[in-house]
């Protein structure tokens, strides 16, 4: 058993100093010669703006893969940002790849199934395309997405619907030309070099744009540095423990919050990013743990912190930046909120005002739930990024409005009565009561052109769970 033990450790140490080996930066370019001489110029171009990776800058003529192509395209977003990417959440079987996992976490890539990458799968241009737009979205929050003018093609009617915005745009802009004067040939697939051209011209059309908006901190995460973290600091006065955990990529950790009978579950990170978790279940006795997934579904302890609190105004729980709203006074979604809400002291006025924004600007994503993992964390600077989502998203984003300047929101998970499906929405506490509002109904309504209220009847709600 030892042999095998040391034989496993020695097996995952080569995977894992290739891996990285693999997907390091490079400090020097040398083409291999597969390269076409029109693209030599562009492709130096590219790699000098830190645009590239070892693994794409070879076979120049080989067809890219999904993987490949989600590397540069994180390389992509973090040009433009100026930010690192980040992921939450591993869904996928087939792939450990930090860096899809970024632009899976971003909203740039989805997976071919709930679980499954797919990650040597050659990529089309129509793929390519809608991966910049996505890419480009989530860049710059003021993005001109006018899509007007010729578009010249006769194999247009081979665009799949879900692509053929991002084909438009790609080409209005210059990212993407035809392959000929009258064909784009979307089902093709594109080879490496055309793939790094085309993130360096997205990069070189689009760079000035971002660096001219004002900036924007967002929230800065806090790192545990003890490798396991459960902060009760906060508990007594805020009812909120912060927890971090340090582990493997491959690790899974969840957090469960016990009051009495009463238990909450939220999946944990392994990257030491400490995140805020409520204590809504009332005054009383709290145990907090973080458990470590052992096999199957099988979890272990690996820390526990017991609190009991004694709020004198519970709805103080439901003002925290938590895992699934996160906000800070940096924050997107908080700079959006000011702006919206100006000088505005009316409280109602202040609540329609942010709510208005959500529901006639945020576009349900009907495509997105099909690929979400059971774990998935919504983000909502992400969601005012690309103003789309689902209903997850827009209770989150609504949600951390609201509670940037002080009103109680809950963000609430169950079932409405004219779906059967999991569904998300709120409840903020306006003169002594909690009023039921539901964005996302009320932006579908309003792309209908169908009559709705801010106030929902909660009767029509079945709640399971709130934070």
């Amino acid at each position: 058993m030892r042999r095998v033990v040391r034989i496993s450790i020695l097996a995952l140490a080569f995977v894992t100093i290739w891996f990285s080996k693999t997907y390091a930066t490079s400090t020097q370019l040398i083409l291999d010669g597969t390269q076409s001489t029109w693209a030599v110029n562009e492709l130096r171009e590219a790699f000098s703006l830190n645009l590239t990776y070892p693994t794409v800058m070879n076979n120049f003529k080989r067809d890219i893969t999904r993987e490949e192509f989600s590397t540069i395209a994180v390389k992509l977003y973090e040009g433009l940002t100026g930010k690192k990417a980040s992921y939450t959440n591993n869904p996928f079987v087939d792939t450990r790849n930090t860096e899809v996992l970024k632009a899976y976490s971003l909203g740039i890539v989805n997976g071919k199934s709930k679980t499954e990458f797919k990650p040597l799968d050659r990529i089309t241009r129509q793929e390519i395309s809608v991966m910049l737009y996505r890419t480009l979205n989530v860049s710059i929050s003021n993005l001109n997405k006018d899509i007007s003018g010729t578009f010249p093609f006769k194999d247009q009617s081979s665009i799949s619907s879900w692509a053929m915005e991002a084909m438009k745009f790609v080409y209005k802009n210059k990212i993407m030309n035809g392959v000929t004067s009258t064909e784009i040939r979307p089902l093709e697939n594109t080879s490496r070099e055309q793939a790094v051209i085309l993130v360096k011209r997205t990069y070189e059309n689009y760079k000035a744009q971002v660096t001219s908006l004002p900036p924007v901190l967002g929230v800065k995460d806090e790192i545990c540095s003890d490798g396991t973290c459960i902060d009760i600091g906060d508990a007594k006065t805020k009812g909120l423990v912060k927890v971090g955990q340090k582990g493997l990529s491959t690790d899974k950790f969840k957090v469960m919050i016990t009051k009495g009978t009463s238990k909450y579950y939220y999946p944990l990170t392994s990257d030491g990013v400490i995140v805020g978790f409520p204590l809504q279940m009332g005054n009383g006795d709290y145990s907090i743990s973080i458990m470590k997934n052992v096999g199957d579904n099988r979890y272990a302890y690996v820390k526990t912190e017991s609190v009991n609190i004694n709020l004198s105004n519970p709805n103080v729980v439901y003002l925290n930046s938590i895992q699934t709203i996160k906000w800070g006074p940096n924050s997107a979604a908080t700079v959006k909120n000011i702006e919206l809400i100006g000088r505005e002291t009316d409280l109602t006025k202040r609540l329609n005002l942010s709510y208005d924004f959500v529901v006639k600007n945020v576009k349900y994503d009907y495509e997105k739930i099909k690929y979400l993992s059971t774990d998935y964390t919504p983000n909502p600077d992400q969601v005012l990024d690309v103003l789309s989502g689902i209903c997850y998203d827009y209770s989150s984003l609504y949600a951390a409005m609201k509670r940037s300047e002080g009103i109680p929101i809950k963000l609430v998970k169950g079932y409405n009565k004219d779906i059967d499906v999991y569904h998300a929405w709120n409840e903020v506490y306006i003169n002594g009561k909690w009023v039921v509002v539901d964005t996302t109904f009320d932006a579908v309504y309003y792309s209908r052109n169908v009559n709705y209220t801010f106030a929902k009847n909660p009767t029509d709600y079945s709640k399971v769970y709130e934070y």
